[in-house]
């Protein structure tokens, strides 16, 4: 009897003890299944990037998955997202389908009130260029149709076919191109809620329209904004380990024949680097500036753009920089520049820049402007095919 008593309270005091550390036991594993939680950010897919989200979050928001993230706990999802879409996931992709025809839209909302810029990258966009040709109509002066015969203007440059433009209410909005613009970009301070991306495309055109932009939502606590109103930004990751890049105009190719954009205003924004006081540009090939319709070299005189011979001009065709300076002289009174490397071998008064030569500014922040108008040819030249390509301009920080 003795022996089964002490057997019950032996087994009594094993019980109570299972009962009270069983919430230790579970507390341990539940502590297995702990939610993992990470952030939301980009994440580099298989072949487009993405947001790290987990595998249901993705599927929810019809989203591919495109590799994994966060560790192994979440996948990079992908947007791709075609006309007549609207979008507000950040880094989604506007591509063509290969069927659109005359009008093709896409509406970007915000990912969030706190974002403020769009960076559009131009993985692919190939669409019909400006016009080349030699016909002309009456010239156009401060919105204004002239009525003399002798003067007149090529429509030269102007995208007539096809056009991509960006409507952005409330806040600037970028120029319109059209043309060969791959690896090219832009930003877009929104104004609003919603902006709109826009191609139109024309009935008469040789070229299949195709494009692929990343669509990128910067939120105002971002590090590495692009100062407001540039069109174009370029920092340390679009130098190479010199700390030198490559600035050019839309639709540049370079070769004979081919046409800058009209009704142009480009603000090219490069990031002053850290112990950095002065930039310079320069030229590779001797054809690499051609802009306005003259053919002195590179140079900077007050008629670059200014169209005095008709009064009308407000510096276009001409490119800005701020405060010129010589590389190795002193400051020069103007910032326009204009000219046609390469056409003349002459050297013109005020001749700053020809083939290995630079020209320099210490104004911060590092701005390149290029502005044009609706028209080329003035009054007294005529056209030539090889005039007005653009630039494409080497840089380098000091």
């Amino acid at each position: 009897m003795k022996y089964l008593i002490a057997l019950a309270v032996l087994f009594f005091a094993y019980n109570v003890t299972a009962i009270e550390s069983e919430p230790k036991r579970d507390g341990k594993f539940l502590s297995m299944f702990n939610i993992v939680r990470f952030p939301n950010d980009p994440c580099d897919g298989g072949s487009r990037n993405g947001t790290c989200y987990t595998k249901e979050e993705c599927s929810n928001k019809d989203g591919t998955e495109d590799g994994s993230c966060a560790e192994g706990y979440g996948v990079c999802c992908t947007f791709v997202v075609n006309g007549g879409a609207t979008l507000s996931e950040n880094n989604t992709y506007f591509e063509s389908t290969g069927e659109e025809a005359s009008h093709c839209s896409i509406q970007v909302c915000k990912a969030s009130s706190s974002i403020v810029q769009l960076r559009l990258d131009f993985v692919d966009f190939v669409i019909n260029g400006p016009d080349t040709s030699t016909t002309s109509t009456n010239f156009v002066s401060g919105g204004n149709i002239a009525t003399a015969a002798v003067k007149t203007a090529s429509l030269a440059s102007r995208c007539l076919i096809d056009v991509f433009s960006v409507s952005n209410p409330g806040g600037p909005s970028p120029p319109q191109i059209c043309g060969n613009n791959v690896d090219e970009h832009m930003y877009v301070d929104m104004g609003a809620d919603c902006i709109d991306l826009t191609f139109q495309l024309g009935s008469t055109g040789t070229v299949e329209a195709k494009w692929n932009i990343r669509v990128t939502q910067y939120e105002a606590t971002y590090d590495n904004l692009a100062p407001f109103g540039c069109t174009q930004y370029y920092w340390k990751q679009d130098s190479d380990s010199d700390g030198k890049g490559t600035i050019q105009s839309y639709n540049w190719s370079g070769a004979d024949g081919s046409r800058h954009l009209a009704d142009q205003n480009q603000v090219i924004c490069i990031r002053r680097e850290d112990d950095k006081t002065k930039i310079c540009y320069s030229t590779t090939a001797n054809t690499d500036f051609s802009i306005s319709g003259v053919t002195e070299m590179w140079v900077v005189k007050p008629t670059c753009g200014g169209y005095t011979k008709l009064g009308g001009g407000t510096f276009r065709d001409a490119l800005i920089i701020r405060s010129l300076e010589k590389s190795t002289g002193p400051a020069l009174a103007l910032s326009n520049l204009c000219g046609q490397s390469g056409l003349s071998t002459a050297v013109a008064t005020g001749e700053v820049a020809a083939t290995g030569k630079k020209v320099c500014s210490s104004a911060v922040p590092f701005i390149v402007t290029f502005t044009s108008d609706s028209w080329e040819q003035i009054e007294g030249e005529s056209i030539v095919t090889t005039d007005n390509k653009g630039f494409k301009l080497n840089y380098e920080q000091t």
